[in-house]
């Protein structure tokens, strides 16, 4: 008897034995079944992702923005909370104020990310950067790429690597193309302006004393727009990884002839504020809001640079873009490249600055 429950217990960790490897085997097999490819991001990173992602956790705004344009937006399963502000985004995922928040801050909610069951993370390269946060992405061994960009190239790059995660290659190709058009457009009229018929103009990022610098992507569109940025002029500029500011006393220095603000709110802070009402530009009342759509058109991580750098340039030089209906070209805009067709009022808020971004 003793020899029979021996035999029998030694049978069933046999089946036990045979049915674990029989599972890892199974488990390794669904794994490597898994289509993968391999691109190459922004870092020039060599990375292995799934061919046809699905489930995709944005933890850099901008990659969502991308997303939309490319027809993927229905993909995004995680995001940074900023995109939940973004009114156009809310018109191509309705449901966006319920999607996932996985980053906030600097730092990957992991729990919260793999609570979303993601197969890819787009991020850009300051997280990239902090060791401990990729930690978290790869003993989770969670995929990741990195799309960003600090001027014009590199937002063509981005724009070009987020197309082959996507395969939307063609799709990438054909929007870089456009805007290299749009660039193109404005470079043949304003290039032969003199210096003397440049207005001299002030750039505010998103706040009022932060600005541009010399060769970053905001200081490329204001150069496109054939404007003096009297930011790249010289003057005292305090910057870091993240921001270009300056002072008011500064400010006061170069005393520009305009200015023009990603912020409705920095726009009205400057054109109300008494220690601003000496300079020109606001006694003139001469302090205009850029636009904002999917993104804010002259903030440094937007993806419609040359939006931007044609609405400076008609604002500025009227007269050389007479033929240009700037309605009507917005409206072509976001019904090409985002499938949104748009009103008039809509489009009027776009123009305006206000409104197509909600407060926090």
């Amino acid at each position: 008897m003793r020899k029979k429950t021996s035999f029998l217990i030694s049978c069933l960790l046999m089946m036990g034995l045979i049915l674990t490897i029989s599972s890892g085997c199974q488990t390794q097999s669904q794994t490597a079944a898994v289509p993968t490819k391999i691109i190459v991001d922004c870092l020039d990173r060599e990375v292995v992702i799934p061919a046809d992602p699905q489930r995709v956790a944005c933890l850099y705004a901008s990659t969502a923005h991308i997303m939309a344009m490319l027809g993927q937006e229905d993909k995004i399963i995680g995001i940074p909370n900023g995109i939940k502000r973004d009114v156009l985004m809310s018109y191509k995922r309705p449901d966006i104020a319920s999607v996932s928040v996985p980053f906030n801050d600097g730092a990957i909610n992991i729990e919260e990310l793999l609570a979303t069951n993601t197969d890819l993370v787009l991020l850009r390269q300051s997280t990239a950067d902090n060791t401990g946060e990729i930690e978290k992405l790869d003993k989770a061994g969670i995929p990741w790429v990195v799309i960003d960009y600090a001027s014009l190239a590199g937002l063509q790059k981005a724009i070009t690597v987020t197309g082959q995660v996507f395969n939307q290659e063609q799709r990438a190709a054909d929007y870089n193309a456009a805007a290299e058009q749009t660039l193109a457009l404005i470079s043949q009229r304003v290039t032969s302006l003199p210096d003397s018929a440049r207005p001299r103009v002030y750039h505010a990022v998103n706040e009022a004393a932060r600005t541009d610098l010399a060769g970053d992507l905001c200081s490329q569109i204001t150069d496109a727009a054939g404007i003096i940025n009297v930011s790249t002029q010289g003057g005292s500029l305090i910057t870091d990884s993240e921001k270009t500011m300056t002072t008011l006393e500064q400010i006061y220095s170069w005393n520009p002839d305009a200015i023009i603000a990603n912020d409705i709110n920095a726009s009205k802070y400057m054109l109300t504020d008494p220690k601003w009402s000496g300079l020109k530009a606001v006694t003139e009342q001469q302090v205009i809001t850029l636009p904002v759509g999917v993104t804010r058109w002259g903030h440094p991580g937007s993806m419609e640079s040359h939006m931007a750098a044609l609405f400076i340039a008609t604002t500025f030089y009227p007269e050389l873009f007479a033929d240009v209906d700037l309605t009507q070209t917005v409206k072509d805009y976001y019904q090409q490249w985002f499938n949104l067709t748009l009103s008039d009022a809509d489009v009027a808020a776009i123009l305006s600055g206000e409104g197509m971004r909600l407060a926090k």
